[in-house]
């Protein structure tokens, strides 16, 4: 059997060794073997993100105490650029979060040095947590900044202009200060709203549905005055940005893409079975009849049993088409009922609903077993 990959193995005895050669190629008193011996001495029982900190602590501890000569020794260590698009494969480039964490604890009182650092860093791999630290220290000058980096040649620091500036980036620090204020950030969005790489785009929608969990309306207002534009990618971008409100049904980001209330006959869900066991596939279709030409957002939600034995609704999504009139539609679908890291799941009475246009048709119960 083929041996589970955990993540925390990118940092690896290989990956740290590579990182010292590189230094010391720079800096020859760097004390190579002290270096890796501190950081593989417990390495075995951390997990990635004590390893990452393990890697930090061995450079504040190996490189020059001055921040600015160690900052430049690390800037002139770094490997070569990306070309493209960071693949998931490219498990090496995650030596640059410790390195870029090294600024982030040590440099905040050297803005100009540290922000060029990250801007060198950010186009070999990605620097948008680090940066974190700088935005909330300096968030005008930082914004200034990062202004001047929306045209930069380089696909990386473009998106680390949008990327970095998330309210709420997964795993890295909430950004406050642009949850109360995200008109802060808007006009950087807007300058990125086009860019001709789609890998940038995309960043721009996670920030927008980032801002979208505080400040709705200035999402919605915001994508009203890009439509009014007749922007070339405002469809992908809209319906992107909007994807949590549209699992909430929220009326505004609703019309905004053109789904009105629904009009259907003749519907009806069915469920194949009336009881499953945990770590079963949950197999169901949902039928109706559209009465008119219609665009049509189909989602559904389990209610999930929690510990406490109360119900959580988790919605997914289902289709979304554009329906003729008197059209007879038949979905089907499985939906794994497995134990997951993310989601643990108990006996009891569940509830599949089925969602039209963010308004809830019809629902119905199955109960879970051990």
């Amino acid at each position: 059997m083929k041996e589970k990959f955990l993540l925390r193995n990118v940092y690896n005895e290989k990956m740290i060794t590579d990182l010292a050669d590189r230094i010391i190629n720079v800096y020859s008193r760097f004390e190579k073997s002290g270096f890796i011996e501190f950081i593989l001495s417990d390495f075995q029982d951390l997990n990635f993100g004590e390893r990452a900190l393990k890697i930090t602590s061995g450079l504040e501890m190996y490189l020059p105490q001055d921040y600015l000569e160690a900052i430049d020794i690390l800037t002139k260590s770094l490997g070569p650029e990306l070309s493209s698009e960071p693949g998931l494969t490219i498990w090496e480039g995650f030596y640059i979060l410790p390195v870029t964490d090294f600024a982030a604890r040590n440099g905040l009182m050297h803005f100009n040095e540290s922000m060029q650092f990250l801007y060198e860093a950010t186009k070999r791999f990605s620097s948008e947590s680090a940066i974190r630290p700088f935005i909330l220290k300096y968030p005008e000058k930082s914004i200034s900044l990062l202004k001047s980096w929306v045209t930069d040649k380089n696909v990386h620091v473009r998106r680390l202009v949008s990327e970095g500036t998330r309210p709420r980036l997964p795993l890295g620090i909430r950004l406050p200060i642009f949850q109360k204020k995200p008109e802060m950030i808007l006009e950087l969005l807007d300058l990125l709203k086009d860019d001709s790489e789609l890998y940038v785009r995309r960043s721009v929608a996670n920030n927008l549905n980032d801002i979208s969990k505080d400040n709705p309306k200035v999402v919605i207002n915001i994508l009203k005055e890009w439509q009014k534009e007749k922007t070339k990618n405002f469809a992908w971008i809209a319906n992107h940005s909007l994807r949590t409100l549209l699992k909430k049904g929220d009326k505004q980001a609703l019309s905004l893409l053109g789904f009105k209330n629904p009009e259907i006959k003749n519907c009806k869900l069915t469920i194949s079975n009336s009881k499953y066991r945990i770590g079963d596939n949950l197999e169901f279709s949902f039928e109706f009849i559209s009465i008119k030409k219609q665009k049509l957002m189909i989602d559904y939600a389990i209610h999930y049993v929690k510990a406490n034995g109360k119900l959580s609704k988790k919605v997914f999504k289902f289709i979304n088409s554009t329906k003729k009139e008197n059209e007879k539609v038949k979905l089907k679908s499985l939906h794994s009922l497995r134990q997951m890291t993310t989601r643990k799941h108990y006996p009891g009475i569940h509830f599949l609903e089925i969602f039209i246009n963010g308004i809830p048709f019809v629902k119905k119960e199955f109960q879970l077993i051990k």
